[in-house]
């Protein structure tokens, strides 16, 4: 026979009981939250069955482990916590029956879970994506002149404008890690020596400055990737690295648009993630 002693509950069944409890206390009408304004734990987490010989309804025959289960535990406000204690009213079936009565309703998990999706807009939605007329600011500020004629122009503009759908169109998580990125991008050197307008950036860099976890940032990647912005190479017969590209275009403007941010002192991922584009003109 195992020594009785009190065993705190897990994390996984504070989580549970918490997210069965609606943040009300368990007693019948009582709407005593369990958590106040600050995000301050107020309530109680009670023993059905207590965890200690001597304590209210202590079943000898359950273990430690039982003790401190989630079917054992509730959670209730100071108030209800003493109430209960009354074991002449307040009888274990009854306790449990209180904590099933007020479980019951956040137990279906699909129903919210249906719920909230009814409830999802897509907020690429809402992005007016302002076309830009020139980029002559743009060329200006990477290359102090713009010798474009105007069939240059119209094809730079047409092609800039053409690609912003697919920009606009990504969730505002992946836009801001993809404007982090690239404003950690470098240069691919050539075999001799020189930077290409090729720009890459080192996507383990960006785990560990953003602290992402390894699956969120490769769901975002992947993101990048279906929205034509990056693509996979191999770099110095080392491992693949993403190359962030600009499609249809043979003028990269996203390693320009970086240029042009460093060569200004403008905060290149406030400008890129909030797409204010509208400066390169």
């Amino acid at each position: 026979m195992e020594t009785v002693k009190r065993l705190p509950p897990t994390t996984d069944t504070l989580r549970r009981l918490y997210t069965l409890s609606g943040n009300q206390c368990a007693f019948p009408g009582c709407l005593h939250p369990m958590f106040n304004g600050e995000g301050n734990f107020v309530g109680q987490i009670c023993h059905i069955e207590a965890a200690l010989t001597g304590g209210e309804r202590f079943n000898e025959l359950a273990s430690n482990e039982q003790r401190r289960s989630f079917q054992n535990l509730m959670l209730m406000c100071y108030d209800h916590h003493i109430e209960t204690n009354k074991t002449e009213i307040y009888s274990s079936e009854i306790l449990k029956k209180i904590k099933e009565n007020h479980e019951g309703p956040y137990a279906d998990i699909d129903k919210f879970i249906r719920s909230m999706q009814s409830s999802i807009l897509d907020v690429t939605s809402g992005f007016q994506t302002s076309k830009v007329l020139s980029l002559k600011n743009l060329y200006l500020g990477v290359y102090e002149s713009d010798s474009r004629d105007q069939a240059e122009i119209n094809e730079d503009v047409k092609a800039f404008n053409d690609a912003l759908p697919y920009f606009a169109s990504l969730s505002p998580d992946a836009k801001r890690i993809f404007a982090i990125s690239l404003s950690r991008s470098k240069h691919e050197i050539s075999f001799t020596g020189r930077e290409t307008e090729n720009i890459y950036f080192d996507h383990d860099e960006i785990q560990r400055v953003t602290g992402l976890d390894y699956y969120r940032l490769k769901s975002i990647l992947l993101e990048m990737e279906s929205c034509k912005l990056i693509c996979w190479n191999e770099l110095y017969e080392d491992k693949e690295y993403p190359f962030i590209i600009f499609k249809n275009s043979e003028a990269n403007f996203w390693s320009m648009i970086n240029i042009y941010c460093k060569n200004k002192n403008l905060d290149v991922v406030d400008l890129v993630e909030n797409m204010k584009f509208s400066v390169f003109d």
